[in-house]
C-alpha cells in the first residue's frame, strides 16, 4: 500500500539544508528568546501541529493538546462531502520533532528543481492561486541572497547544543526529516499571492524584489508501513507519538508558528502593518553564524490590480532559508 506524508510549515521557520546526505531540519523561531528587533519586541508565537485524527493509527493514544470538529468544507483537512472530522492539535513548544519511517533509510532532502520555464520567479505565478506553479523554493527568501552568507548558526542545529536538555533560545522547535523533498508553497493569504517584496535595509543601495510566500512543504512517498512523528520535550517529559500508517490517500500534517493573537492588540504595535511584518523577518539574522550589518527587510513593492484588496492584508510572516556549514 505504501504511505504518502506531506507536512506544510507556515509562519516564522528557518528551513536547514546543506551537507553530503544530510538531513533537513525545520527551525520554528522563538522571537521572544531573541529579544527585541529592530527596536521592537515582537508578539507571542504559537508552534502548533495540527493533522486529522482519522490519519493517524494511534489517535486514542496520540494525546493532543486539544480536538476540534472540522465540518465538511469548512477545512482542507477534511475532503469534500466528508463527513464531521475530528482535528486533533498538538503544542510544540520546547519539543524537539522527528520524523522516523519505518523501513526507510533514507537521509538527505531533496528540493524541487523547476525545469525550463516552469516558475515564474522572482515574478509571481501568472495564476496567483495555482499550487503547482508556487513549488519554486525561490520564492522562500534565501539568506545567502541577501546577506552573502546563509550559514545558519551551528548551535541551532540538531546535535551540536552545549545543553542537551534544552533548546537554544531563539527555537521555540525544531524539527528533523530525513529523506523526502522540499518545495515552496502558495501562500495562505490571497491577498499576498499577486505581490512583489522588495527587501531592502536602512543605508544600502542594495535591494532585491521577488514573490514571497509564507508556506514551505516537505513531501515523502515510500513503500514503508508507517511513518511516525516523535514529539519530544527537550527538558523532559512523555513522548507523544504520531503513527501515520499506509493508506490508499496521502496524509498532510499542518506545522504553524505565527502570532499567538492579533498583533493589532500588542503593545508594542506603534509600527504600521507592514513596518511589523517586515520586522517579523529580522528575526532571522540573529539565527545567522556571522550577524551582517545590513539587514534587509521585505515590504511590498507591487502588487498586480485585483478587486476589494487593502494596501497589506493580513500580517505576512514567511520562512526563510538557511544552510549549515
Amino acid at each position: 500500500m505504501g504511505i504518502a506524508v506531506t507536512v506544510v510549515f507556515t509562519g516564522l521557520c528557518a528551513l536547514v539544508t546543506g551537507g553530503d546526505r544530510a538531513p533537513g531540519q525545520v527551525l520554528l523561531v522563538d522571537p521572544k528568546g531573541l529579544g527585541e528587533v529592530g527596536g521592537v519586541e515582537l508578539p507571542d508565537h504559537a508552534p502548533t501541529l495540527v493533522v486529522s485524527l482519522s490519519s493517524l493509527a494511534n489517535a486514542e493514544t496520540s494525546r493532543p493538546d486539544r480536538v476540534l470538529t472540522a465540518w465538511p468544507g469548512s477545512s482542507s483537512l477534511a475532503g469534500v462531502g466528508a463527513a464531521a472530522d475530528q482535528i486533533g492539535v498538538w503544542d510544540l513548544t520546547g519539543s524537539d520533532v522527528r520524523i522516523r519511517v519505518q523501513g526507510d533509510d533514507r537521509t538527505g532532502v531533496d528540493v524541487w528543481p523547476p525545469s525550463g520555464g516552469a516558475s515564474s520567479w522572482p515574478e509571481p505565478p501568472r495564476d496567483a492561486n495555482d499550487p503547482e506553479a508556487w513549488r519554486d523554493l525561490r520564492f522562500v527568501a534565501d539568506m545567502r541572497v541577501l546577506t552573502g552568507d546563509g550559514r545558519i548558526d551551528p548551535s541551532l542545529i540538531a546535535g551540536t547544543e552545549a545543553d542537551e536538555n534544552k533548546l537554544p533560545r531563539a527555537l521555540a522547535a525544531r524539527f528533523r526529516l530525513g529523506g523526502g523533498r522540499f518545495d515552496a508553497a502558495m501562500p495562505s493569504q490571497t491577498s499576498h499571492r499577486d505581490d512583489i517584496f522588495e527587501f531592502r535595509a536602512v543605508g544600502s543601495e542594495h535591494r532585491l524584489r521577488q514573490a514571497v510566500t509564507d508556506t514551505l512543504s516537505w513531501t515523502f512517498e515510500s513503500d514503508a508501513l508507517a511513518v511516525v512523528i516523535e514529539i519530544t520535550p527537550v527538558a523532559g517529559g512523555p513522548v507523544r507519538h504520531l503513527v501515520l500508517a499506509g493508506s490508499t490517500l496521502p496524509h498532510r500534517v499542518f506545522v504553524s508558528n505565527l502570532p499567538a493573537e492579533n498583533t493589532h492588540g500588542h503593545a508594542h504595535n506603534s509600527q504600521t502593518e507592514a513596518q511589523l511584518a517586515a520586522l517579523h523577518f529580522g528575526a532571522y539574522y540573529e539565527l545567522l553564524k556571522v550577524k551582517p550589518a545590513v539587514r534587509p527587510l521585505p515590504f511590498l513593492w507591487m502588487t498586480r490590480p485585483r478587486p476589494a484588496t487593502g494596501v497589506m492584508g493580513p500580517l505576512l510572516c514567511p520562512p526563510a532559508l538557511f544552510v549549515r556549514d
